[in-house]
């Protein structure tokens, strides 16, 4: 890894070679040797560079006096990178000698490092060296296949520092595959630290044969941290298809970290590209920086935002999945219009593709946006949800963590119904509660009802009094008779009469559905708006879609969806799939913590509200 690094590294400091003379690549090496002594720092480390592919032994003084340069590091590394790739044994004895005089941690292991991966294999036990290089194995013997060096690469590996990296890594690539049976030999072995070492370096030399093996002994082993490393190695050994195994120790194991994690790996490899539907809910491009903009006049303008939902939809339309952050966006008739000369703009995007989750992204100008999403095969999915859905207590809990964490990666169908527990079971008001029995249940319904002989006065609240709820989501089913007004109040106290906290509002006309209601402040957030509330309650409103057109997504008194998203200080309001508004609010007097959840009875002429499938994801 570090020689890959400094590899790196100097490429990039090579990019400085244009205040040489002449390209570096066409200078001898006497030519070399003077930039050493002439000029500045960037073109001595090109030049060091440049030596270690032309240079020969009459340059290795000149590098070997940079390595005293306790004062430029970019130098001393250029130097060392120099007589690292020079043959010869003059080469090798500048490091050597540099090695004996370093005082430095950093710069003594990168002298080592250096000295190890020379051109030119040396044996172990030259004057100078380091105990660690000294009771290496010589690189030769490891090219070869040598199985005498796996006890000393074993030693090595169980080490620290870079070392014990080179040594893990070539027991991994080891040449001979004699080398198994001697790892195997130690996972019998009665060296708990040996063994552990040689199943994650079975498992990441990717010995396939070994799976049942390896299955048997996380079960019989009384090791954890043996058991525990079987389960790492399962991350580079298995492939999906070995699922129906892992998902059989998860249900004997389930508060295995590892294991739960090497499953999260392999399905995470296997997510493939989304060609879904792309559904663009907003796209506002210009300047959205904090200073003021001021017009021909001095005075301040409005921010200067485009809505260029028109343009994006259309390149969509047309098959694009890249969409340019740039004034074409905001142009008109073919002409590209720049509505913030000066400032630097971004494009404020929101998508989703399919049935996925909404995607926000913040692209500045000249930048680029891809509407790409990825989803979980059936085949991997479907094993992990099965299980999930047949599991209890901690496998369960282990299978939620699992899904929860691939779906917040992308799509993975089915996860919906693990992820989200109902909240009403259906049978009784369990868990719920309320004052004066206006909500009961009915064939698996939640039906809140007034009538002529009983109206409600005032408002009343069905609350789910089994739990406080900070962030979550929730989705349920509802049906409103026509005059019905209704709504589910979010985060709210436990006050069973009269209404409190934020509300996603609905009623039987349903002009009311798809808004955000407080008692406090009304319809706050619009149908087909984004609002943003600062501490002083002044709102700025960004419009997605028209509000009109959103209404026509209700079903008069038929069921309809409902799903409302409540994270932070945000919340979101989605009917039949189809997002209507969100409001951002940072004040806790009008928007708490955390708090309950409850169905509203308004009062008024005689009505009937009815819930089911009420669902919550936290």
């Amino acid at each position: 890894m570090k020689k890959v690094f400094l590899t790196c590294g100097l490429v990039a400091l090579g990019a400085f070679a244009a205040e040489l003379k002449q390209p570096a690549f066409r200078m001898t090496e006497p030519e070399l040797l003077a930039v050493l002594k002439e000029n500045g720092l960037n073109d001595k480390v090109t030049a060091c560079q440049e030596l270690c592919h032309k240079g020969t032994a009459a340059c290795v003084p000149a590098l070997a006096a940079l390595l005293a340069d306790a004062t430029e590091p970019p130098l001393f590394h250029a130097a060392r990178y120099g007589l690292q790739n020079i043959p010869g044994p003059e080469a090798e004895a500048a490091l050597v000698a540099a090695l004996a005089k370093v005082k430095d941690a950093k710069r003594r292991a990168a002298l080592d490092a250096s000295l190890r991966i020379r051109k030119e294999p040396v044996a172990p036990g030259y004057a100078g060296a380091s105990a660690a290089i000294t009771a290496f194995p010589p690189k030769t013997a490891v090219q070869k296949g040598d199985l005498s060096v796996v006890p000393a690469l074993v030693d090595a590996a169980l080490g620290s520092g870079f070392e014990a990296t080179l040594a893990r890594r070539q027991l991994v690539g080891f040449p001979n595959d004699g080398v198994v049976e001697k790892l195997l030999a130690l996972v019998d072995g009665p060296d708990s630290k040996k063994a552990r070492l040689a199943v994650g370096v079975l498992g990441d030399r990717r010995v396939r044969s070994l799976l049942p093996r390896f299955v048997e002994l996380a079960r019989k082993t009384k090791d954890a941290g043996l058991r525990a490393e079987v389960f790492r190695s399962f991350a580079t050994l298995c492939d999906p298809a070995d699922m129906p195994q892992l998902l059989a120790l998860l249900k004997e194991f389930p508060n295995e970290d590892r294991l739960a994690g090497s499953i999260i790996r392999i399905a995470t490899r296997s997510f493939e590209a989304d060609d879904a539907k792309v559904t663009v809910i907003k796209a506002l491009y210009g300047y959205f920086g904090p200073d003021a903009v001021t017009g021909a006049d001095g005075k301040p303008v409005a921010r200067p935002v485009v809505d260029v939902m028109d343009m994006v939809c259309s390149l969509v339309d047309g098959g694009s999945r890249s969409i340019m952050s740039g004034n074409r966006l905001a142009g008109r008739g073919g002409f590209a219009r720049d509505p913030a000369p000066g400032k630097v703009k971004e494009l404020h995007l929101t998508y989703r593709i399919g049935d996925g989750p909404e995607v926000s992204t913040i692209t500045q100008e000249n930048g680029e946006v891809h509407l790409t999403g990825t989803r979980l095969p059936d085949a991997v999915a479907k094993p992990i949800v099965s299980a999930a859905q047949a599991a209890k207590g901690d496998e369960r809990a282990a299978l939620v963590r699992i899904l929860d964490t691939l779906d917040r990666r992308g799509s993975v169908p089915g996860a919906d119904a693990v992820l989200f527990h109902p909240i009403f079971n259906g049978r009784d008001l369990a868990g719920w509660s309320q004052q004066d029995g206006y909500f009961s249940v009915r064939d698996g319904v939640i039906v809140g009802e007034s009538t002529k002989e009983r109206l409600c006065k005032p408002n009343h609240h069905l609350v789910y009094t089994a739990k406080e709820l900070a962030d979550f989501e929730l989705r349920a089913e509802f049906r409103l008779s026509k005059g019905a007004n209704s709504g589910i109040q979010l985060r709210c106290l436990s006050q069973f009469i009269g209404d409190n906290g934020y509300q996603a509002d609905m009623n039987g006309g349903g002009n009311y559905v798809g808004f955000l209601y407080h008692p406090r402040q009304h319809l706050v957030g619009e149908r087909g708006a984004d609002v943003v509330i600062d501490a002083a309650g002044k709102k700025q409103v960004t419009r997605f879609a028209d509000g009109a057109a959103l209404q026509k997504l209700y079903r008069t008194e038929q069921w309809n969806d409902i799903r409302v998203k409540v994270k932070g200080r945000t919340i979101t309001v989605w009917i039949n799939g189809v997002r209507t508004t969100s409001v951002e609010d940072p004040r806790l007097e009008f928007f708490p913590a955390k708090g309950h959840v409850a169905l509203q009875l308004h009062q008024g002429p005689p009505m009937k509200v009815e819930f089911r499938n009420i669902r919550i994801k936290e």
